[in-house]
């Protein structure tokens, strides 16, 4: 990429139409930290522009709540004060919910090694993986983010005044809606699995009398997640011992015991919400790259509506060489953007890639309650439409930073300058667009190329499954 040397910009002259140069102003960082902030002006107030960090801090805070991007000052207007630390209140309840998430895949993968594994029971395991590596990822990505979001914020802060135009649909409404939306199908998503496991679990007992368990909570969670208790066993004789060491130093009540023992119940609904916090961060990923591109494109978008401004008129080569200057400082942003989350892009593919190959795998298989089939509907449309939905708003990067090509080969030849043959060559020549680890650029044809691999995949994995789907159904009693 061509950088820019502009310490000297030229301008039309007022008086006489003569062209003059002018120094360019000087920010004054050490004086005043603040991001793109000349020195002689006032501090901004962050919270009523159109920014970036102002769009996204909802869904980020909610993040939190899931042990997720585990930042402080989030919820701050001015981007300067989010910081990431590792003594923090964040980082303990992202390392609890890591350790717990650890403890669930471990107890999986040891169930899985005792009764043998199979493409049918593997799932599970990919699923608890992927949301591990994607805490690891997103610690990561918070150590960035600080950083990251101070020059995103610099960067923005001239799409927030004249010349530049706020669009109808502001970048705080775009990206709320489609955070909204995605939160909201991905709340049904989980909703329908939960009806659709213990309305399978209560018929089932209801239905074999070789079955005594009476349907409960407890043994509901005993059941779902019986490979965790492999690994961490629910007993009260463990109880019992942590609760003597307790007594030996507090000298506890023998009422008070009995409360803590109840207390300990709580396990088996902390795995009911740690189920519900894994799914959460199994859709975050998407709905975080998501955001991204939302922010990246929106300026983009910006830069488009100020080239067709100027179509049909006499332009000076000052302001190409201002529109090129922000189209690249986009660019530069873009890279670094790139730099920080490529890796939790190459995961939520691969993620993508494997579950809808998978779910697409039982398309001809069998259920046995229709509640079984309304799920299995939803969560493969839905995941089907997630995937698309996040691939297409990550190329609409690449769409937006290329629609301002026609209006400049347009350009008059009164108005043409070597800015403007610069810009074009830029435009064309250079991928604009998020990637994953380099390997391959999030564009509308990496789409359809995903889509053809996908069909492909299936094709030889029926033909490996046909003799599973003959065998149909299992004994329900069993």
């Amino acid at each position: 990429m061509e950088g820019l040397t502009l310490n000297l910009r030229k301008i039309q002259g007022k008086a006489n139409g003569a062209k003059s140069e002018i120094p360019a102003p000087k920010y004054g960082e050490q004086a005043n930290p603040e991001p793109n902030v000349l020195a002689s002006e006032k501090q901004p107030n962050y919270s009523d522009l159109d920014l970036f960090h102002r769009a996204v801090y909802p869904f980020m805070f909610l993040a939190q709540c899931f042990a997720i991007m585990p930042l402080l000052g989030i919820r701050e207007s001015n981007p300067r004060r989010v910081r990431f630390a590792y003594k923090s209140l964040p980082m303990v309840i992202t390392v609890i919910f890591m350790v717990s998430t650890t403890i669930i895949f471990s107890g999986m993968f040891r169930h899985l090694v005792l009764i043998g594994i199979s493409a049918k029971n593997f799932v599970g395991l990919v699923f608890f993986g992927c949301v591990l590596i994607a805490y690891v990822v997103f610690i990561r990505l918070a150590r960035r983010w600080p950083s990251l979001i101070r020059l995103w914020t610099k960067t923005e802060m001239v799409f927030t005044k004249p010349p530049y135009e706020i669009p109808k649909r502001n970048l705080s409404r775009r990206v709320q809606l489609a955070g909204l939306a995605i939160v909201g199908l991905s709340l049904g998503e989980h909703a329908l699995y939960q009806v659709s496991a213990i309305l399978s679990y209560k018929r089932r007992i209801n239905l074999c009398p070789n079955i005594t368990d009476v349907a409960s909570f407890d043994n509901y969670i005993q059941k779902n997640y019986d490979y965790v208790f492999q690994v961490l066993p629910y007993s009260p004789i463990i109880a019992v011992f942590i609760l003597a060491s307790i007594y030996k130093y507090f000298r506890l009540s023998t009422l008070y015991i009995k409360n803590i023992l109840n207390i300990l119940n709580m396990l088996k609904i902390f795995l009911q919400l740690l189920n519900g916090a894994c799914t959460f961060v199994w859709n975050y990923m998407d709905l975080f790259i998501m955001m991204i591109s939302k922010g990246i494109s929106y300026r983009f978008e910006q830069i488009t509506a100020r080239i067709r401004q100027l179509e049909h008129q006499e332009v000076s080569e000052s302001t190409f060489i201002q529109i090129r200057e922000h189209y690249v400082k986009m660019c530069e942003l873009l890279e670094f953007v790139d730099t920080s989350m490529s890796s939790l892009i190459l995961l939520s593919c691969v993620n993508n890639l494997y579950f809808v190959c998978y779910q697409l795998l039982n398309v001809f298989n069998k259920l046995r309650w229709p509640i079984n089939y309304v799920y299995f509907w939803y969560s493969l449309l839905y995941l089907i439409g997630r995937t698309a939905f996040v691939f297409l708003t990550a190329a609409d990067i690449n769409e937006e930073s290329k629609r301002g090509l026609g209006v400049l080969r347009r350009v008059s030849s009164r108005s043409w300058c070597i800015e403007v043959e610069r810009l074009i060559f830029q435009m064309t020549t250079q991928t604009v667009a998020l990637s994953g680890k380099k390997f391959y650029f999030l564009t509308r044809r990496l789409l359809f190329g995903m889509a053809g691999t996908i069909v492909t995949y299936e094709l030889v994995l029926l033909q490996f499954d046909e003799a599973n789907r003959r065998r149909g159904l299992l004994p329900l009693c069993v």
